[in-house]
């Protein structure tokens, strides 16, 4: 049984964007980034999930909260990869290997300043974005 995920859905949807591509190339990651992952970069992970109940069981139409990290070395950068990819994910519709999102929406979005894991490294500019992702669960 194949793993039935809208988060893959929408990172496709980023990586064959040519403006996100153009400036992360395909380091989008699930969760944890690679050590040696360059920077700009993206990790993202699902947060929660909502299914609705009727009275006849489960409805099928959950809603997936997938927050996306985005880290670069500027701020400048930072913003311009988010903004690329709310351009991108915000009222996106469409599907992978038979797993439907019929809508994204970005919910929430902030901007940080993050030292990540090593001493060495110096700190960088991360910009967290939430979206829902309204999809079809089979």
């Amino acid at each position: 049984m194949s793993l039935k995920s809208p988060e893959q859905v929408a990172r496709n949807a980023l990586v064959t964007s040519t403006a996100v591509s153009s400036l992360v190339g395909s380091r989008i990651y699930p969760v944890l980034a690679p050590s040696t992952a360059t920077l700009p970069f993206a990790v993202y992970r699902r947060s929660s999930i909502q299914r609705q109940q009727t009275l006849a069981g489960p409805l099928g139409l959950p809603t997936v909260n997938m927050e996306v990290q985005i880290y670069a070395t500027t701020y400048e950068n930072a913003r311009q990869v988010a903004d690329s990819f709310r351009k991108v994910l915000d009222g996106y519709a469409g599907n992978l290997n038979n797993v439907e999102v019929q809508n994204a929406s970005l919910e929430q979005e902030s901007d940080d300043f993050v030292q990540l894991t090593g001493a060495e490294l110096p700190p960088v500019y991360s910009v967290t974005q939430n979206y829902a992702l309204f999809w079809v669960e089979t």
